[in-house]
C-alpha cells in the first residue's frame, strides 16, 4: 500500500523527535507532507528534514486547517493548552488523528472535544505509548491468562528522576499547573492508562495526596542566587545545579532535553541559554507551582486497588510495577525489561513452564518448595515485518513505545482510508477513563477527602 501522508502540528520534541523521526526512519510507511509550528528555526528544521514545500509550511494550527484537508492523517503535538482546537477543527476536518498526552488539560476540555469528536465520528487515537511496549503488554498477558490468579492488587510506580523534574516541572514548560496542566495528568496519564486497561473494570473511588515539598524558596542555600550562572555558593554540593547537567553532563548530547533549554546546542550556546532563559534559574527561585512527589489510590468494582506513586526525588528514571494475585505475584522494572512471575503452585497446563525458572537457592530465595519463579525478559522488540531492512532502526522512545503506536497508528489509518473499520487500543474511551482518574485525584488532593465516580 503507499505510505500514509500526515500533517503534524507542533514541531516540538514530540512532533519532531517522536512522531516526525518515526516517519524518517519508515518513509515507505508514512511521510509528513504538512507542518504547522510557530518557532520558525524549528518550522524550517522540519521541513527541510521532511522535504516539505514552502506553501505546505504554516506558523498557526489555523493557517494549516484552514486549507483543505492536505493528509490522511493529523498529528497533534501542540502545548496542552491549546490541544483543543486543532484536534475539534482536524476531526471536523475528516482527518485521522493522533494527539499526544494529555488529550485534554481540564474536565471542561475534555467534555467540549469529547462531544465534538462523538459529533463527527473522527478516527482519534491518543498517544499513551506504554500500552504498546513488548514490557506492557506480557503483563497485561500474564494477567489475561489468569497466571497469578484473580487480579487483587496492582502498585504502579514512575521515578520521574530529580534532573527530569527539575527540567520540566520546576524550570521548564509544565513548571504551571495552570499553564500547562497538573503533574499527575502532564507527566502520569500513561500510569493511569496502564492501570485501567491491565485491571479493565470500572473505577469507582480515587483518593490522591501530594504537595510541593522541596523545591521552594525556604530550601534555597545560603545565598544562592536568582540563576546558577550567578555564582552560586552551592554550586559543587547542589544536585541542581544547572550547568552540571547542561554543560558538563550532556556535553555530547544534541536531542531533547538540550533542544529544551537551546536549538544552539554547542557550549556558547548553552551557556547563554542558561545566562537568560528559565533552564537558568536557581530551582528554589522559581515561578513554579506544581506537586513535586504524589501518591493516587484508586478502588475498582469488583474489590481491585491499585496504587501509584510518583515523584521527583529517585536516581532512576523508569517505572515499575508489582501486582499481587490470589496464586501469584507479578514484579518488574521498565528500563531493565524485567519480569519476575511468582507462583504459589507449580503451573499446571498453561504457558508458564515456557519461560525459565530461577534456581531458588542460587538466588537465595526462601519459600515453600512448591512456590515457583520465573523471569521473563520483555525488553524493546523489533516489528517483526520491519526487522533487518537497510537504513533502518527502532527507536527506544518510552522502551520501544513510540515506534509500537506509530507502526499501529499507520496501520489502523490504511485500513480507515480504504474504507476499513479501524480502531487503536487507545481510542478517546480509553484517554477519558484515564484523564477523569486524574481530575477526580486532583479533586481529593485539593479537598483532602475521597472522590466517587460516577459511571
Amino acid at each position: 500500500m503507499t505510505a500514509v501522508t500526515l500533517s503534524v502540528v507542533g514541531a516540538g520534541h514530540r512532533g519532531a523527535e517522536a512522531y516526525g523521526d518515526y516517519c524518517l526512519r519508515y518513509p515507505d510507511r508514512a511521510r509528513v507532507v504538512a507542518v504547522a509550528e510557530p518557532d520558525p528555526m524549528r518550522r524550517a528544521e522540519f521541513a527541510e528534514d521532511h522535504g516539505i514545500p514552502a506553501e505546505r509550511q504554516f506558523a498557526t494550527w489555523s493557517d494549516l486547517l484552514a486549507r483543505d484537508r492536505l493528509s490522511d492523517g493529523l498529528v497533534v503535538a501542540t502545548p496542552d493548552l491549546i490541544r483543543d482546537g486543532p484536534v475539534v477543527t482536524g476531526a471536523r476536518k475528516g482527518y485521522a488523528l493522533l494527539v499526544e498526552k494529555p488529550f485534554a488539560p481540564t474536565e471542561e476540555q475534555l467534555d467540549a472535544m469529547s462531544a465534538a469528536i462523538t459529533e463527527t465520528g473522527a478516527f482519534v487515537g491518543v498517544a499513551h505509548v506504554l500500552r504498546y511496549t513488548n514490557f506492557y503488554r506480557t503483563v497485561k498477558r500474564l494477567i489475561d491468562e489468569g497466571t497469578i490468579g484473580r487480579l487483587i492488587h496492582i502498585d504502579q510506580t514512575e521515578d520521574i528522576g530529580y534532573w527530569h523534574f527539575a527540567h520540566s516541572y520546576v524550570r521548564g514548560n509544565w513548571r504551571r499547573a495552570e499553564e500547562s496542566s497538573p503533574m499527575l495528568l502532564a507527566k502520569s496519564c500513561h500510569d493511569l492508562d496502564l492501570l485501567t486497561w491491565l485491571i479493565d473494570e470500572p473505577a469507582e473511588s480515587v483518593s490522591s495526596s501530594g504537595t510541593l515539598t522541596h523545591f521552594t524558596p525556604q530550601h534555597a542555600p545560603e545565598g544562592a542566587p536568582e540563576r546558577c550562572t550567578d555564582g552560586c555558593p552551592a554550586a559543587d554540593t547542589c544536585p541542581f545545579y544547572a550547568p552540571r547537567l547542561y554543560l558538563d553532563r550532556l556535553c555530547g548530547h544534541h536531542t531533547w532535553p538540550v533542544t529544551a533549554v537551546t536549538r544552539d546546542t554547542s557550549d556558547a550556546g548553552r551557556l547563554a541559554a542558561l545566562q537568560d532563559g528559565p533552564y537558568g534559574r536557581c530551582v528554589y527561585r522559581s515561578d513554579n507551582n506544581q506537586v513535586d512527589h504524589q501518591v493516587v489510590t484508586i478502588s475498582f468494582g469488583t474489590g481491585v486497588l491499585a496504587t501509584l506513586r510518583i515523584g521527583a526525588f529517585t536516581a532512576s528514571n523508569t517505572r515499575t510495577i508489582r501486582i499481587l494475585g490470589s496464586h501469584g505475584e507479578i514484579s518488574g522494572r521498565l528500563d531493565t525489561g524485567e519480569l519476575e512471575v511468582r507462583r504459589f503452585l507449580p503451573a499446571r497446563g498453561d504457558t508458564v513452564h515456557e519461560w525459565s525458572r530461577w534456581d531458588r537457592d542460587v538466588q537465595g530465595r526462601s519459600g515453600l518448595p512448591d512456590d515457583e519463579t520465573w523471569t521473563i525478559s520483555a525488553g524493546p522488540t523489533s516489528d517483526p515485518d520491519l526487522a533487518d531492512r537497510p537504513g533502518r532502526r527502532e527507536s527506544d522512545g518510552h522502551a520501544g513505545g513510540d515506534d509500537g503506536l506509530m507502526h499501529e497508528f499507520v496501520e489502523q489509518v490504511q485500513q480507515w482510508r480504504s474504507g476499513q473499520t479501524a480502531a487503536l487500543p487507545t481510542e478517546l474511551r480509553d484517554a477519558e477513563r484515564s484523564h477523569r482518574i486524574a481530575f477526580a485525584a486532583e479533586r481529593s488532593r485539593h479537598a483532602g477527602q475521597t472522590v466517587e465516580l460516577t459511571a
